[in-house]
């Protein structure tokens, strides 16, 4: 997919994709939760994050390496060239995930014991390690389908990978009822068989189109395979310590808040039932809308190291800033009515008012998470991989730091670890936003607050307004549900009202852009 805007339908690809499989990960967790309790989910989210700092480790950012050093072959017209570099790839990712995956396996006792403080988990651990032998090969298709900017397999394969790792979930819950140590382990291999049936669709469609779509002819003075492996390294490097950030931003919360919330003398079992409606519930609502901007960010990818390595740096930064107008008109509403909602939302989706305790502080990050993700995506497509890194980094500091300090005041607790983490991206996203200025100077995001602002504002006053008359009639369920409903139409209005929302940007969207178009034409939300 190639063209000015093919990158955002490539993007709106993966943003459905990634929203349905996001969304069946989210809601998954609602019976999840009410079947297993905060504890269940305690124990099951402090495994997570040791499965995604290894995973990183093994790809060690290769997969988006894959994915520039393709878009690059592919511009100019050496096809052969990118599918050796993915086969050179291949082989260099499925070596290590082995490896990986067989360390994680031995290291199991010793993780849950020695850094988790929590022997429950060991067997979860052990559960979940084969998945990083078969994601770390997944991956590798996916780089290269997104280099070639065909992001249909990625997709589906998304879809179909957290689809079987929910039902294997569920499976562990009845069949283990009762005994949270073994259904913990058998929710975890839900990403063994998840990620299985996502290769094997990924494979059978490789095999299907590469005599085709992916064998076409392009000869160009090739590198020898050690120059390939070292310009792979180059990138994917800094990828991999930034990849690595992330999971161990998690890994902080699974370790740090549990003991900082036992400083501030809440009991052992209370601690992991507070951090489990930290993470694996209002955390899992905060990440929900950023499914967007984090496939603008794997689609801006390949878009911008395309421009940029034909010298289109007009065209690199149209690409960003039109990334940019999508995120903030998108998920400044959603921030907003994930702070204005927030214990509506929890007693709603989950039974538990006090949820709505971390979400309320919590919101904010969604914006300054998904600004992240998408000027991270811009620098790394300019092959500036190291400097999203050290941002990154940085915000992790500033998490960590007052995470400790926070969460240990007893007035503060959970608060404290939810306001950690928002400054933590606010942070990191700064420092990308500064760099891309030197580097970019056209991409600009000041241009695109106020609109979505002015109709955020008055959307959310609607919001408030609204819900506590709509409580008194029907209850919180159906209030929930009906101001949700007057929100989005109150700020398509706004929107409309004062020209955010223009037919360019609904007219990327695949499949139904046209017709979404004439249906907004002439409800008068567009121009």
């Amino acid at each position: 997919m190639t063209g000015r805007d093919g990158f955002i339908r490539g993007a709106a690809i993966l943003a459905l994709a990634g929203f349905i499989s996001k969304s069946i990960g989210a809601f998954y967790r609602i019976p999840f939760a009410r079947l297993v309790g905060g504890e269940g989910v305690g124990l099951y989210q402090m495994v997570y994050p040791i499965y995604t700092v290894v995973l990183a480790l093994s790809t060690a950012g290769i997969p988006v390496a894959i994915s520039v050093l393709v878009a690059e072959k592919t511009a100019q017209g050496d096809y052969y060239g990118a599918n050796r570099i993915f086969k050179v790839a291949l082989i260099l990712l499925s070596v290590a995930s082995l490896l990986f995956a067989a360390a994680l396996m031995m290291g199991a006792d010793f993780l849950a014991t020695e850094v988790l403080k929590e022997p429950r988990a060991q067997l979860a651990i052990k559960a979940i390690a084969p998945a990083i032998f078969i994601t770390g090969v997944m991956s590798s298709l996916r780089g290269f389908f997104q280099g070639q900017q065909v992001m249909h397999p990625t997709a589906i394969s998304q879809v179909l990978e957290q689809s079987i790792r929910v039902i294997t979930v569920f499976i562990a819950v009845f069949v283990y009822s009762g005994n949270i140590t073994l259904i913990a382990a058998g929710a975890t291999f839900g990403a063994v068989t998840g990620s299985a049936v996502g290769l094997a669709f990924l494979i059978w469609y490789f095999l299907r189109k590469r005599n085709t779509d992916f064998k076409r002819i392009g000869f160009l003075p090739q590198e020898r395979k050690r120059v390939l492996v070292k310009r792979i390294i180059v990138i994917a490097l800094p990828l991999s310590l930034g990849n690595l950030i992330m999971p161990i931003m998690q890994l902080i919360d699974a370790v740090v808040v549990p003991q900082r919330l036992r400083a501030a003398g809440y009991a052992v079992n209370r601690a992991t039932e507070l951090f489990g409606q930290f993470t694996g519930m209002a955390g899992t609502l905060i990440n929900l809308p950023t499914i967007i901007t984090l496939s603008l960010a794997v689609s801006l990818v390949p878009a911008i190291a395309e421009a940029s390595s034909r010298g289109y740096l007009e065209q690199a930064a149209h690409r960003g800033n039109a990334a940019l107008r999508v995120t903030t008109v998108l998920l400044l509403p959603a921030a907003a009515g994930l702070w204005a909602l927030a214990e509506p939302i929890s007693i709603f989706l989950f039974s538990i008012s006090e949820v709505g305790v971390p979400l309320r502080y919590l919101a904010g990050g969604v914006v300054f998470l998904g600004l992240y993700q998408v000027t991270a995506g811009v620098l790394q497509g300019m092959s500036k991989t190291y400097i999203p890194v050290i941002n990154l980094f940085i915000g992790a500091a500033v998490k960590l730091l007052l995470s400790y300090w926070l969460t240990a005041i007893p007035t503060v607790g959970i608060r404290g670890a939810a306001m950690s983490t928002v400054l933590g991206f606010f942070t990191a996203f700064m420092l990308n936003y500064l760099s891309l200025k030197i580097f970019l100077p056209g991409m600009a995001i000041k241009r695109y607050l106020f609109k979505p602002m002015l109709a955020v504002t008055i959307m959310t006053g609607i919001v408030v307004f609204s819900y506590g008359r709509f409580l008194l009639l029907w209850g919180n369920a159906i209030a929930v549900m009906g101001v949700i409903i007057i929100a989005v139409f109150a700020y398509l209005i706004m929107l409309a009202g004062t020209g955010a929302l223009r037919l360019k940007d609904v007219e990327a969207l695949p499949f139904a852009g046209s017709r979404i178009i004439k249906i907004l034409v002439r409800l008068g939300f567009v121009r």
